[in-house]
């Protein structure tokens, strides 16, 4: 199998993300004297032009860096539910979309912090490429014109998405110049403009007469937060993953049981027994997050008891099933990396859960259908409540070891945990460069019982034959194992981007 990996070695740094126009948007910024963070604001807003069904402004957003100064920071990015969400409604009817799925949207908020804590660059200049393109029309691309036709069903009975994305067609000039003017107030008042100005009151006032349980109130009162990244030795590398509300804390958990497993970790890469022991350990891994992981103000363990549960011990293996089997990646998410020439390096993700999220637009903005991320029934601490965050599937791996720095992530939605553990036990256990570890086909599991394999996906080029009761896809690399971005800083200074070779992404270096 001939796999072709679009990647970029610089001196300096450089930008990988989901789409060309984001990823020279980033680059030009940073040739211009910007640093990662203004960097990452400009390929940010412009994703929201481009592929808006994969994060925008009515999103959640969430990032990890490793500053020149070699701290490691996180951004908590998310929203909640609002205080009029009716939970008991919720849990009769289970909406995936529509307007009883949206929370307030923390993405704008996310920008807001970064350039008052890191940029150099005003926020007029790194949104400008994507109001241009707004305000002046572009031609859609294939990442946004596939998602069209494939959720257009599901979408065409929601009249706001119909209207605003349902009639885009190959070859059609784009224009959304009620967004534009969106982010033009944000440029010239602050990204504050879009949770207690007239950007907000136009904004909510929309989503109410599309019976979103939305009010003002619950626009200014929300805010992100600086989050303390969870850390973990994984054989010499200090891993960093993001905390609760997201799922970063299974990915942790995978990395640090299979570790202690000796006999298994040394054999082949595509061992089925050592497959198959991995299967076992992600099934376990999924069980304690949904009975333990939530917005942090729920939640009944500590962050050193989260630490002291890393390894996984099998005593209720078999006895639970987890509450929702990993879903399949419908590439709902859109992540990027950026390097500079200081030293700074930046993760960063933007999300709106499933494509085009609750479907339900306002000012030509989707927003979220994130309230779906809580659990489906009561006794846990992802329970439906007002006024709360939603279990998150987002997370970024950062990792630092003798051979530098690693920062991985992907659109992925509940397979994520897998996607960056795939990728970085590559690295780990067989040498792999970071090219190869993208591009490796990916062994995925996507139903069991108890801690028993039923369902998995291996590409093609993976010999594994797992037993038991499994159902086994093989398909060439696909989209459905994940999209992964990804940098390597070497200790010597090289910086490699690698977009992955199951998408259209583009990476490009800064030297």
């Amino acid at each position: 199998m001939i796999v072709v990996v679009v990647s970029a070695r610089a001196r300096k740094g450089g930008v990988a993300s989901t789409i060309h126009l984001a990823t020279l948007a980033g680059v030009q910024v940073l040739e211009e004297g910007g640093n990662a963070f203004d960097a990452a604001i400009a390929v940010s807003s412009v994703l929201t032009a481009l592929v808006p069904n994969t994060g925008d402004l009515g999103g959640d957003a969430f990032l990890i860096a490793k500053l020149e100064s070699g701290e490691v920071v996180a951004y908590n990015g998310s929203g909640k539910s609002p205080r009029g969400f009716d939970a008991e409604a919720f849990l009769r009817e289970r909406p995936k979309r529509g307007p009883q799925s949206v929370t307030v949207p923390g993405l704008v908020d996310q920008w807001g912090w970064v350039h008052e804590n890191f940029c150099t660059m005003s926020m007029e200049k790194l949104l400008k490429p994507a109001i241009t393109l707004l305000r002046e029309g572009f031609y859609p691309q294939d990442p946004l014109l596939q998602a069209i036709e494939r959720e257009r069903k599901e979408l065409l009975g929601i009249e706001s998405w119909n209207r605003t994305y349902g009639s885009i067609r190959p070859g059609m000039l784009v224009r959304l110049r009620e967004k534009a003017w969106v982010l033009e107030q944000i440029a010239r008042h602050g990204p504050r403009e879009f949770y207690e100005g007239g950007v907000a009151e136009r904004v909510v006032s929309e989503l109410r007469a599309q019976g979103v349980p939305v009010d003002l109130d619950d626009f200014k009162s929300h805010s992100g937060e600086r989050a303390k990244p969870l850390a973990a030795v994984v054989e010499g590398f200090q891993v960093y993953e993001l905390p609760p509300n997201t799922q970063g804390h299974t990915t942790l958990q995978i990395l640090k049981t299979y570790e202690t497993l000796e006999n298994i970790k040394k054999r082949e890469w595509s061992d089925s027994k050592r497959i198959e022991r991995y299967f076992e350990i992600v099934a376990e891994a999924y069980r304690y997050r949904d009975e333990n992981l939530a917005d942090p103000r729920f939640m009944v363990k500590s962050e050193s008891e989260l630490l002291s549960d890393l390894i996984l011990r099998g005593g209720s293996r078999g006895a639970v099933h987890s509450e929702r089997p990993a879903e399949g990646c419908s590439c709902d998410t859109t992540f990027f990396v950026v390097a500079d020439r200081h030293g700074n390096m930046i993760g960063f993700i933007q999300s709106l859960f499933y494509h085009f999220g609750s479907g339900v637009v306002a000012s030509e903005i989707l927003f979220q259908d994130r309230a779906y991320g809580f659990a489906k029934g009561r006794g846990v601490p992802n329970e439906p409540a007002p006024d709360k965050r939603p279990l998150h599937t987002l997370s970024i791996l950062l990792a630092e070891g003798e051979g530098g720095t690693y920062i991985i992530g992907c659109a992925g939605g509940d397979l994520r945990p897998q996607i960056h553990t795939n990728v970085f036990i590559n690295i780990l256990y067989y040498n792999e460069s970071l090219q190869n570890a993208v591009a490796m086909p990916r062994y995925i599991l996507t139903d069991w019982d108890g801690y028993r394999p039923r369902k998995a996906i291996l590409e093609l080029g993976l010999n594994a034959s797992i037993g038991g009761e499994v159902v086994v896809e093989r398909q060439l690399p696909s989209s459905s194992t994940g999209i992964v971005h990804a940098l390597h800083r070497r200790c010597d200074g090289e910086v490699i981007l690698v977009a992955d070779p199951r998408a259209s992404g583009v990476a490009l270096p800064y030297f």
